[in-house]
Formats: structure tokens, sequence, C-alpha cells
């Protein structure tokens, strides 16, 4: 494309990524095997712009540009959606049934696109035909995690060479495993039967584990031995993970080290799960179960079935029992007895007290160290508005 790209991040759905969307824009969190921004990167070959809320500003580089093309940063990219965005003109729109997906024009103007309905701009608007992946929610990301995951697959391995699948490895549907150069995958159970397996760069997948596909696990990540993965994971980079997981993704730099159970769940980035601990993801009456809206507070958006929802830089304690459809905020040290409170807001020490700002950017920065990185001024000043918004 001529024009550069804008994943748009400032419209009223993003408050239905809680709590992921608190400190992050949705083009940045990692689902499948990608980012959205990397995403649309990788498929247009086009620089790629976030623009999110203003508090969250700092952390993406701006728009230079007067004229862009803005698109909705929860719809996925194809090769029949890029062909249509190249054919908008200026001030036109793009729409998908009764969703606004797409503006060719100044970032003032995408604005009033995507948050207002105005009769006469309508009129020049036109609808995609074709069929699209569009994420509403945090519930309908692991809805979707799966068709997802196979079709960032289909794009990867065009344009990659497979590493050699090492003849220990117990291997089912060979040709939808995917091992990348570097990777360490011996004496393994790897079954693409139902979905793709998708092993990054330099990952280790230690001996005497189960994956079922449709799995990712992303560059530099290790599974431990006798680590047991279901279909419709997500594993990001540099992550390391045991235990049994099934439906879920884990972003990167997280920690699900040791046994115990995450089902139907995604973690955020920077997070850790003590040993032992696991989450219930269906309630023991086998009846729907509501999920905490923060934008209205309150439990809404009743589902079947449901994890925990764990925003970035949080940790749980060993043997934790985490409640079915909890959601956990950022820069949180959740531990407690018995079933733990299905919301924990952001900065919670145990069930009752809070962090000082100071004690939670410092044990993050602990953290960070523990993968040779650090927390940027940017990312300080984003918690710091949080934290201020509690107070």
């Amino acid at each position: 494309m001529n024009l550069p790209i804008v994943l748009f991040d400032d419209a009223k759905w993003r408050d239905e990524f809680y709590p992921f969307s608190v400190n992050n824009s949705i083009a940045d969190l990692r689902y499948g095997i990608y980012t959205q921004q990397e995403r649309w990167v990788k498929l247009t070959g086009t620089k790629v712009y976030i623009h999110s809320i203003e508090y969250l500003s700092a952390l993406y580089e701006p728009l230079t540009q007067s004229e862009a093309v803005f698109i909705a940063a929860n719809v996925l990219p194809n090769k029949e959606l890029i062909k249509q965005l190249q054919q908008l003109l200026i001030q036109q729109g793009l729409i998908y049934g009764s969703e606004k997906i797409a503006y060719r024009g100044n970032l003032q103007e995408a604005k009033a696109f995507f948050n207002t309905y105005s009769k006469s701009a309508s009129e020049k608007n036109i609808a995609f035909n074709g069929t699209l992946i569009c994420i509403n929610s945090a519930i309908d990301l692991l809805a979707k995690n799966a068709a997802i995951i196979a079709a960032d697959f289909q794009f990867a391995i065009s344009e990659q060479q497979n590493n050699i699948n090492h003849s220990s490895n117990y291997a089912e549907n060979a040709a939808a495993i995917y091992i990348a150069s570097g990777a360490t995958v011996k004496n393994v159970s790897l079954n693409a039967s139902d979905g793709p397996i998708y092993i990054g760069d330099n990952a280790l997948i230690m001996e005497g584990s189960f994956l079922r596909g449709p799995i990712v696990v992303g560059k530099n990540s290790v599974v431990k031995m006798g680590a047991t993965i279901y279909g419709g994971t997500c594993i990001g980079n540099d992550c390391t993970i045991g235990g049994e997981v099934k439906n879920s993704i884990i972003m990167d730099c997280s920690n699900k080290a040791h046994h115990g159970y995450l089902g139907d769940s995604i973690i955020g980035k920077w997070c850790n799960i003590g040993a032992g601990t696991s989450n219930s993801n269906i309630k023991n009456s086998g009846e729907q179960v509501t999920v905490w809206n923060d934008s209205l507070k309150k439990y809404s958006a009743p589902v079947q079935k449901c994890g925990v929802l764990m925003g970035d830089y949080t940790r749980v304690a060993i043997n934790a029992s985490i409640n079915t459809a909890t959601a956990i905020g950022i820069a949180c040290n959740v531990f407690g007895s018995g079933l733990l409170p299905r919301h924990f807001s952001h900065f919670s020490f145990g069930i009752e007290k809070k962090y000082t700002i100071e004690q939670a950017i410092k044990e993050i920065k602990q953290w960070k160290s523990f993968k040779n990185s650090s927390i940027t001024n940017q990312e300080i000043k984003v918690l710091q508005h949080i934290f201020e918004q509690l107070t």
C-alpha cells in the first residue's frame, strides 16, 4: 500500500478487552503468532502505526503524514481486505455488516468515522463483502483463538522454511507442524490432527511434553518436561510453561512454570503463576458464568466457560485456587486462603490491601531484570496514571 496504515484503537469496544486494554493498545496484544501490528506489517509490507487513547499515546510512534488508511485495531487482515483497502478513495470508509472497519483520510476524520454517525459522510462508505475475523472482547478472543492460529500458520509457513522434525518425536499430521530454525524439540508428542502446531525460533520443548494443536509456542520460550498443552493455546515469546494448559493465551515474558491447570484463560505480559496454582473454567452446576465488566462496574456477558483474565505484571502465589471467570487487574500480587475472589482491582496486594505505586514499580523492575529487560519511562508514566485514577 502507498499510504501508511494506522491501527485505530480509540473506540468504545476497547473497554471490552479489560484488563489488557488498560495499559496496552489492542493492536499491541499477542495472540496467534503475531501482534496485530506485526500481522499487518507482514501482510502489507507497509509502515504500520498505532493510534490509541491519550494516556497511552506516548507508548507508540506518532503518525507524521496527514493522510493514512485507518483500520479498526480489532480487525484481522487478509488478502481480500487488503485489496479493497487499496481501492479506498479519500474520505471513504469501509463497512463490514454493522461494523466500521476502515477509513481513508486524516486523523480527525477517522475519529469522527469510528465514533460518530453522519448521514452525509455515510453516502461515501462502501461495504466489504468478504469474510473477516473481528475480535469484539477478551472473551470473543478466546472463542476465536483457534481460528486465528490456523490463519496465522498458513501465512507464516508460506514465507519460512520448516526445520526438520527430529526422529525421536511422535508426529501426527506432520505437514501441519512447523518447527523454526534453532528450536529444540526432541522426544515430544506433536499431534496436529485437529490443528497446526507452530514452534518459534530458539524455543525449547523439553522431553516428555504432549502438544495437541492448534498451538503456538513463541520464540525463546520453554515448555518444561511432561507438560500437557491442549488446542487453542498460544504461548508468547520468552515464556516458561509447565503443567496442563488448555485453550489459553499467554502473552510475552510470562511464566506458568510448574504443575497446575490453566484453562480458557488469557494471561498478560510479565505475569508469574506459582507452583500448584489452578483455575476453574466452568461452574460446578454447569450453569453459565458472568464476567466482570469494568466499564460498567458489574458482572455481565454470561458465558459457558471462562477461566482467568489476568492483567500485565501480576503474580499469583503458590497453590492458589482461582475462581471461575476471575478478572485480575494489572500489577497485582494475588494470594489468600480458599477459593479466591472473582475480581482483583489494579495494584491489589492480597485480597484487602493495595500496593503503593513506588513498591509496584520496584517489583516490576525486579521481575523484568530476570529476563534482562527494564521498564521504560513511558511505561512508568502509564502505570502512574492508572494508579492515580484509583485514588
